[in-house]
Order: structure tokens, then C-alpha cells, then sequence
């Protein structure tokens, strides 16, 4: 049987190394190439790191975040 969806779910550990990867991509090149880190920045490089839009992927930013007790974006 063929899957109906586009893409396949994104598990919980693959969505925390999804935004663990697109956080540490934003603080290297904060600190090599002095890119300002902001909102947005984030959310380019999560939406692509999830395959998500920015909005969606900030959502995935903070629910990690939330689980090892960060504080949301929001």
C-alpha cells in the first residue's frame, strides 16, 4: 500500500536533532561569520532543518525548548 502523505513525520528525536542542528547553524555563524542571531534567522534555518514553514518550525523550536525547560519564543 502506498503512503497518501508527501513526506514522512518527523519523530521526536529527529525533530530534536532537526532543531538542534538549525540552532547550532545559527550560533556558528553568529560566531565566524557575525551574522546577527534573531527570530527569523531561526526560523530560516529551522523551517529547513524541518522541512516545515517558518511559523511551523518556530512552533518546533519552542516545544523542544519547553521539554528541556527553556523558555518559548513566543
Amino acid at each position: 500500500m502506498q503512503n497518501s502523505q508527501s513526506t514522512l513525520p518527523v519523530i521526536p528525536g529527529a525533530q530534536r536533532d532537526a532543531v538542534t542542528a538549525a540552532a547550532l547553524a545559527v550560533i556558528r555563524r553568529a560566531l565566524i561569520e557575525g551574522t546577527p542571531v534573531t527570530r527569523a534567522g531561526l526560523a530560516h534555518e529551522a523551517s529547513i532543518m524541518l522541512g516545515a514553514s517558518p511559523e511551523e518550525a518556530l512552533a518546533d523550536v519552542d516545544e523542544v525548548a519547553e521539554r528541556l525547560g527553556v523558555s518559548s519564543l513566543r
